[in-house]
C-alpha cells in the first residue's frame, strides 16, 4: 500500500487571498510521493534562503511515514529536530498560515552520530587504499604504493582495523623495503615519506577517530523510523565527502534488492559538491552508476547544495523531485547556474521560472516533484511547509541526555581493540630484535593469511584480494 503523499507547500497567491482558510495542500503538483523518492532529488539554493528547513520538514514527515533518514549536517544546526518547535517567529506566522496551531508543534526520535553522538566508524580494510588515498590526496605514484601497501597487508595477514594499524603498516614498509622488493617491486622512499607526513596532518584534524571496531552495522540506519544526525561540523570537507562516498558503496554493495518502489532508507547529503570535488573521472563515473544502481535496494538520495551546476551532469539526470530556492545571479557564472536551474524543471506556461529564481522569498521555491507513474510535474511556485521541531539546535545537556537515551549508545561508543596490523607487526618486531644478526626472510606464498577467516563488521569474508571500498563496488559486474 502506497505512503501518504507530502504536501511540500501551498500556493504563494492562493496563500495570500485565502491567509484565513488556507486551501487544501495536496494537489498533485506540490506533493512529494515517498514511493519515487528513490529516484533522487535535489533541493538548491542560495546561502539563507531556506533550504535547511525544507530539509528538516521533509524529514520530519518521512518519520512520521516511518521511513528511516540518515541527514549529514556540516553547520552543527539541525539537533533540534530532537526537540519540540515554536521558537520560531518566522516560523510561528507560516504554521498560522497554514491553518495550524501549537498542537502541531512535536519532536522527532534522533540518533546523533559523529559531534556529541555515537561514533561512526569504519575500518582501512572496509574504506580501501583508493578512499583513503583520496582522503590524504595522494598523487598517482603515490596512490598506486597505498595500493601495493594495502597488497602486501593480504598477502602477509595483517588486518587493517584501526588508523594504527595503518600507521604500523607503513612504518612496516618503510623498514622492510629490501626485503619486499623480490616479491613486490620497490617500495618508493620518497612515496612512503610523502604518505606519513601527509597521515599524519590528517591525524591531527581528526581522522583517526573514523577508524576502528565497532564498525557501523548498516541493519542500524535501515531499522525503524529514526531521524539518523550525524553532525560533521566538526569534520574536514575532504573526509566529509570520502565517507558519504563510502557509505554510498557499502550501502550499494549489501543491502538486498527490494525493487525501487520500496523505500527503505532516505539520504540527506548537505553541501553534496563535496562528493565530487576534485574527483577523477573514473572514480565519478563509478559514484555514478552506484547513484543509479541503488534505487534497487530501497535508497533515495536528497543532494542539497547552492548550485545545481556542483552536481555532475550524469548524477543530475537521474534526479526527478525538484526544489530550487532563490539563487543570484550577478555574474556570468551565475547566469548560467540560473538557466541550468530554470531548464531543468517542466516547464509552466504560467510561470517565467528563470525570473522567479532570482525573485523567490525566503521559505518560498520552485517545485517539481514525479507524480506516482514518474511523470514529473509541471513547476509550481510555492511557500514550504513550516516544519513541527525547533530551529535552535540541542545544547550540550541536551545531547548528552539524547545519547545515554539512545539503545544505540553500549554498542558504538565502547571502542574495541582486537589484534590486528599494529599487535602482529610489534610481535614480529620482539624477536627480530633479539636476534639482531638473523636475516628476516620470508619466502612468497608460505605466509598464512588470517584475512580468510575473518569476518568484517557486516559479516563478509575478508579474503586475501579484497575487493574493497567504492572502487570495488561494481567489480565483476555488468553495467
Amino acid at each position: 500500500m502506497p505512503l501518504p503523499p507530502i504536501p511540500i507547500g501551498m500556493d504563494a497567491a492562493t496563500a495570500a487571498i485565502n491567509s484565513s482558510h488556507p486551501p487544501p495542500t495536496n494537489t498533485s503538483a506540490n506533493t512529494l510521493f515517498p514511493e519515487m523518492l528513490s529516484r533522487h532529488s535535489i533541493i538548491c539554493g542560495a546561502t539563507g534562503t531556506g533550504k535547511t528547513v525544507t530539509l528538516r520538514f521533509l524529514t520530519e514527515q518521512l518519520n512520521t511515514r516511518g521511513i528511516a533518514t540518515l541527514v549529514t549536517d556540516l553547520k552543527g544546526d539541525l539537533g533540534g529536530l530532537g526537540a519540540p518547535g515554536g521558537d520560531s517567529e518566522k516560523v510561528s506566522a507560516r504554521v498560522k498560515l497554514f491553518g495550524l496551531d501549537r498542537n502541531y508543534y512535536r519532536s522527532f526520535p534522533l540518533c546523533q552520530w559523529g559531534r556529541g553522538g555515537l561514533s561512526m566508524r569504519t575500518t582501512p580494510s572496509e574504506l580501501g587504499p583508493e578512499l583513503i588515498g583520496r582522503m590524504l590526496q595522494l598523487n598517482d605514484n603515490q596512490q598506486g604504493l597505498m595500493h601495493l601497501l594495502f597488497h602486501i597487508a593480504d598477502v602477509q595477514g595483517l588486518l587493517l582495523l584501526d588508523w594504527k594499524d595503518l600507521w604500523s603498516l607503513i612504518n612496516y614498509a618503510e623498514r622492510h623495503r629490501k626485503d619486499l622488493l623480490t616479491e613486490f617491486g620497490t617500495v618508493s622512499p620518497a612515496s612512503l615519506g610523502a604518505i606519513k607526513r601527509k597521515f599524519l596532518a590528517l591525524e591531527t584534524r581528526g581522522a583517526d577517530t573514523l577508524f576502528g571496531e565497532p564498525a557501523l552495522d548498516l541493519n542500524d540506519l535501515v531499522t525503524g523510523n529514526h531521524t539518523h544526525l550525524l553532525d560533521a561540523s566538526d569534520m574536514q570537507p575532504a573526509i566529509y565527502g570520502i565517507l558519504l562516498l563510502w557509505l554510498l558503496a557499502e550501502l550499494y554493495e549489501n543491502l538486498p534488492e527490494v525493487g525501487d518502489r520500496e523505500l527503505r532508507l532516505v539520504l540527506f547529503f548537505d553541501e553534496a559538491h563535496l562528493l565530487f570535488d576534485d574527483l577523477p573521472k573514473n572514480l565519478c563515473e563509478e559514484v555514478e552508476q552506484i547513484v543509479k544502481l541503488i534505487r534497487s535496494r530501497g535508497v533515495g538520495v536528497f543532494f542539497i547544495t547552492q548550485n545545481p551546476l556542483d552536481i555532475p551532469e550524469n548524477i543530475l539526470a537521474q534526479v526527478g523531485n525538484r526544489i530550487q530556492h532563490a539563487m543570484r545571479a550577478y555574474t556570468p557564472t551565475e547566469q548560467r547556474a540560473v538557466k541550468a536551474a530554470a531548464n531543468s524543471f517542466r516547464t509552466n506556461p504560467e510561470i517565467d521560472t528563470a525570473k522567479a529564481i532570482g525573485e523567490l522569498a525566503v521559505g518560498e521555491a520552485l517545485v517539481s516533484c514525479l507524480d506516482r507513474d514518474g511523470v514529473p510535474q509541471p513547476v509550481s511556485r510555492l511557500l514550504i511547509h513550516p516544519p513541527a521541531s525547533r530551529l535552535r539546535p540541542l545544547d550540550a545537556e541536551e545531547r548528552a541526555i539524547l545519547l545515554r537515551n539512545n539503545p544505540l549508545q553500549q554498542k558504538y561508543n565502547r571502542k574495541l581493540d582486537r589484534q590486528s596490523a599494529y599487535e602482529q607487526l610489534q610481535n614480529r618486531r620482539e624477536p627480530a630484535e633479539q636476534q639482531p644478526n638473523k636475516p628476516h626472510a620470508k619466502k612468497p606464498g608460505t605466509l598464512v593469511t588470517e584475512l580468510d577467516r575473518m569476518a568484517t563488521s557486516f559479516g563478509r569474508q575478508i579474503g586475501k584480494e579484497l575487493v574493497r571500498g567504492l572502487m570495488g563496488a561494481l567489480t565483476g559486474r555488468k553495467r
